[in-house]
Formats: C-alpha cells, sequence, structure tokens
C-alpha cells in the first residue's frame, strides 16, 4: 500500500501543529510506502517561506523548518514527480463544480489515483472530493478512512 500525503499533513508535522502528531502516529503504524510529490514540497516550502515574509518565524526558523522538509522527504523514500497527465486530471476535476476543489487539491487527487495510493490530508474538504471521486482518504486526526 502507498500512502500520498497531502501538504496538510506534512505542514501539520512540520510546524508541530496538534493535528501533526496524529499524522506522525499513523506514519509509525503503518506499513505504507510514505510517499509526497514534488509540488507538497513546493507547497510546504512556499508556507515556509510565507511564515518568514510575515514575519512569524525568522529566517534562520524558516531555514530550520526546509532542513526537517528536506530530511522528512529524505526519510520517506522517493518524490512523486508530476506528470502532464496529472494535470489534464486536475483540470477536470476542477471543473467539476460539486466537488469544490482547487487546483492543487485536484492534483493530489490525480496524482494518488496514478500511482494507486492512498490520500493522507487534514483536509476536510479535499478528503470529501476524495471519497466523491472514489479514492481512499483517511485523515489522521479523525482516524477516519474512506
Amino acid at each position: 500500500m502507498i500512502d500520498y500525503f497531502d501538504a496538510s499533513a506534512l505542514a501539520a508535522i512540520l510546524f508541530s501543529e496538534p493535528a501533526g502528531q496524529s499524522v506522525v502516529d499513523h506514519t509509525t503504524a503503518t506499513e505504507a510506502d510514505l510517499l509526497v510529490s514534488d509540488f507538497v514540497v513546493a507547497e510546504v516550502s512556499s508556507a515556509i517561506s510565507r511564515l518568514v515574509r510575515m514575519r512569524a518565524r525568522t529566517a534562520d526558523q524558516g531555514d530550520h523548518l526546509l532542513g526537517n522538509l528536506d530530511d522528512w522527504v529524505n526519510a520517506s523514500g522517493d518524490l512523486i514527480d508530476i506528470h502532464p497527465t496529472d494535470v489534464r486530471e486536475a483540470t477536470a476535476l476542477v471543473r467539476q463544480f460539486d466537488l469544490k476543489l482547487r487546483a492543487p487539491d485536484a492534483l493530489h487527487i490525480a496524482i494518488c489515483r496514478r500511482i494507486d495510493a492512498r490520500l493522507i490530508t487534514l483536509d476536510n474538504n479535499l478528503a470529501a472530493a476524495a471519497q466523491a471521486v472514489g479514492l481512499p482518504c483517511m485523515n489522521p486526526a479523525e482516524s477516519s478512512a474512506v
């Protein structure tokens, strides 16, 4: 089994958010391969950069967080590349108005479908959309798999 972490799950770990512990607990309890895409790394890097720009973190703290991000990615295994077909599928998904998806979230669903992975997210709207399209999904903070 493959578990694909979206940015919300990975950021919760790095930022020591309360829900992050449930994600950590999931990583230690599962035997699944834990993967992220290069896009997730870009999203989390952007969030760290934003914290530094807003002066919620110092540049040194930002660098430390980026180092932790890189360490987590290196320890997790393979980094999943985005394929052009992922972007085309994400475009089709955002055009389904009832899914209420933003492009980044649609891209996560498309990647999971391509690599046959379960989506691990803390985003309830993304989880609902994943469920609506039949993608296995889990929110570790709610301990619910769909």
